[in-house]
């Protein structure tokens, strides 16, 4: 089974003994030498490029290279690139949250939710393209930021997200979702251990300094997990299953999400630190890090003597999570996910909640024909 979300795939290998899943080995295949396209380049072409290398979350992906490139100049982003890089991370997080969960979610949405659901993704689409393009226009005007803001908010009210709380509007796409999980308990629950912005230094040094780094990240003596179930900490519904309750982490991360661009919209005012910091590295480089949707991406640029970029390096949360001995594979082994198509209808089910930012394929086996 195949989900198509960008280039390359995970492949998800699990065997079964008993209905219970023995064994899993994921490895991702992606395409090799990305960031060699940046190597040479002047350090300002690097965040147009990675706008429009990367099909998912390209406005996080530019503004972690624009802060980057920022931080080995040891500059920063004044007040109103800052407020319109604040309103695009947020207002990208918020719609691709939303088609992530719409459009990849393994089993059909009922008749009655599927065409209203397209066209209220489509509104939430039409709203972040115009907050980005204020964003990168240099200046936000607050009143269109503001209308903007409020489209977007509709949207995302008809797809199910509430006003309050992470329980999902009734009779609305993201409930019927949640209908699908509330009683499935396939999966035995478990508490992330958040990547956060006190981790950035020992991962950019890592980054820097370790090759392989970038696929196969670790922190010693810990399971890393990041996306929105890992910045909720899984901090209500401990009872709950454990999908259901990370369905409720993406949904609640969308409401506060949405609550903070609207208030950013009306004030102007943002911590930004909690969505997007920089920092120098040794020699002339520079990281950024930025809260997308699915985790904490980081960029890691070099300088060289003539001025062009030396050496570029990102990280993504699919990285973290879809780690061979990271928290998606703990969470699947020993899981009783049943055989057959029932098994992979329960990976599919966790997969997606994992939220990758690639396609994944799932192969599952008997032990005996292993």
């Amino acid at each position: 089974m195949t989900f198509l979300l960008g280039a390359g795939t995970i492949g998800i290998d699990v065997t079964v003994s008993r209905a219970l899943a023995c064994s899993v080995a994921v490895k991702a295949n992606r395409p090799r030498g990305l960031t060699r396209m940046f190597v040479g380049r002047q350090p300002e072409e690097a965040p147009v490029l990675a706008g429009q290398v990367f099909s998912l979350c390209g406005f996080a992906q530019s503004v972690a290279a624009r802060l980057a490139v920022l931080a080995a100049a040891d500059l920063a982003m004044n007040d109103e690139e800052r407020l319109g890089a604040s309103a695009g991370l947020l207002a990208e997080r918020i719609f691709e949250t939303l088609r992530a969960l719409i459009l990849q979610w393994p089993t059909p949405l009922p008749e009655r939710f599927a065409a209203d659901a397209g066209r209220h993704l489509r509104e939430a689409l039409a709203a972040l393209l115009a907050i980005i393009s204020h964003a990168k226009a240099g200046r936000t005007s607050r009143p269109r930021l503001a209308a903007a803001a409020e489209r977007l908010s509709a949207a995302a009210t008809a797809l199910g997200i509430p006003g309050r709380g992470d329980t999902p509007l009734p009779e609305t796409a993201c409930a019927a979702i949640l209908r699908d999980v509330e009683d499935d308990h396939v999966f035995a629950g478990r508490r992330p251990d958040p990547l956060t912005i006190s981790d950035d230094a020992e991962v950019v040094a890592r980054l820097r300094d370790e090759a392989g780094y970038a696929s196969l990240p670790h922190l010693s003596g810990r399971i890393a997990e990041t996306g929105a179930y890992a910045r909720s900490a899984s901090a209500g519904l401990p009872e709950a299953p454990h999908l259901a309750r990370r369905l409720r982490a993406r949904i609640g991360d969308v409401r506060i999400s949405l609550t903070q661009l609207t208030a950013l919209a009306r004030t102007g005012d943002f911590d930004c630190a909690s969505l997007a910091c920089s920092g120098p590295t040794p020699g002339a480089g520079g990281y950024g890090a930025v809260e997308c949707a699915r985790g904490r991406l980081y960029h890691q640029i070099e300088i060289g003597g003539d001025g062009r970029l030396a050496a570029y390096r990102i990280l993504a949360p699919t990285e973290w999570n879809f780690h061979p001995a990271g928290p998606f594979v703990e969470t699947l082994l020993s899981s009783p996910v049943g055989a057959d198509e029932a098994a992979v209808r329960s990976i599919s089910r966790l997969a997606v909640l994992f939220d990758p930012c690639v396609a994944f394929e799932i192969n599952v086996r008997e032990a005996a024909d292993a």
